[in-house]
């Protein structure tokens, strides 16, 4: 016991100076009352040894306001230092400052951990994908193809000529994310290039697939699918690689499905004008002697991290964030 109070002794100066970072992690799990939920008022932490508690102060001065990367620093320092079960139960904490909430407020704010999970559901279907991983197609016979598509399409229903896509953007996508901030963005940058330097490593050849024939997605996407071949088993093998990466990483693809194919037009560009206009779908009539054209052949090139609501570049091509280049 002598040996604990001593530890404690020298581990609550430390625990004060990282308390702007603890009420953080405070937050995330408790009920703090709205006068403390400013990190600038949490000013220092006692630790009683006898009642293996922790004790919250708070004060009106304004401490320096510490980093929050500190945050591992912090967890690695008093797991290696604390004994096991010198934590206070979190149940209990959180009740206490909840009763502390209801005296002054008069309302109950217990909530169920269904009620919970349900407003992160929610939450998470609220955040709409913002970037995307690609390959650029970059050869001109595709190009020209599908250009042709879209003439033949048109010249059958001119409305749809604000559903088409632009030639400068064709690409195959190979996930979509929701990257929160600027920390989700550099940690899906250094996750590419870990799996770029793997390739490596590995002596990877970029795949080569050839697009043909046409599809469509409920009569509201067209696209140009991908023939199944060698090229195509190869290319599918680098996206499971990069999207398994990425996830062994800590970043998960905002939707798990993925069809390779080539988007060629697109109703949900201009949804309400087409309704309007009393165009509900793209007939496949208007395509019908196109359905099995062949397209032509793209060699994987790169792997490029796109942004869904930046302007697009003078190119007309999306916004690239990050991109990892194959030889």
């Amino acid at each position: 016991m002598d040996s604990l109070k001593k530890s404690c002794q020298i581990l609550n100066p430390f625990l004060n100076v990282f308390a702007p970072v603890m009420l953080t992690s405070l937050k995330q799990n408790c009920k703090v009352s709205s006068q403390h939920q400013n990190p600038r008022r949490f000013c220092f932490v006692e630790m009683n040894i006898e009642k293996k508690k922790f004790y919250l102060r708070y004060c009106a001065r304004r401490p320096k306001i510490l980093s929050t990367n500190l945050t591992d620093q912090v967890t690695r320092y008093a797991s290696s230092q604390f004994p096991k079960g010198l934590h206070d139960d979190k149940s209990k904490k959180i009740t206490n400052m909840q009763k502390g909430k209801n005296r002054k407020r008069g309302k109950p704010t217990k909530k169920t951990s269904q009620e919970d999970s349900g407003k992160k559901m929610a939450r998470r279907k609220r955040e709409s994908p913002n970037y995307f991983l690609a390959i650029q197609i970059t050869e001109d016979e595709i190009k020209r193809n599908v250009r042709e598509i879209q003439e033949i399409i048109l010249a059958k229903e001119e409305n749809l000529s604000t559903a088409m896509i632009g030639i400068d953007t064709l690409h195959l996508t190979l996930g979509v994310y929701y990257l929160e901030d600027g920390f989700s963005i550099i940690q899906i940058k250094r996750a590419l290039d870990k799996f770029h330097s793997q390739l490596k490593a590995a002596d990877f050849v970029p795949p080569c697939f050839k697009v043909s024939s046409l599809g469509h997605f409920n009569h509201k996407v067209l696209y140009a699918s991908l023939e199944e071949n060698q090229g195509l088993e190869e290319l599918n093998t680098l996206v499971n690689g990069v999207r398994t990466s990425l996830e062994n990483d800590g970043v998960f693809t905002a939707d798990d499905r993925y069809t390779p194919h080539v988007t060629i037009s697109k109703m949900s560009k201009d949804m309400n004008r087409l309704r309007k206009l009393g165009v509900s779908r793209i007939d496949p009539s208007h395509y019908q002697e196109k359905r099995t054209a062949y397209f032509g052949q793209q060699v994987v090139k790169s792997i490029q991290l796109c942004a869904m609501n930046v302007p697009k570049t003078e190119s007309g091509y999306y916004y690239v964030e990050h991109e990892i280049m194959f030889s």
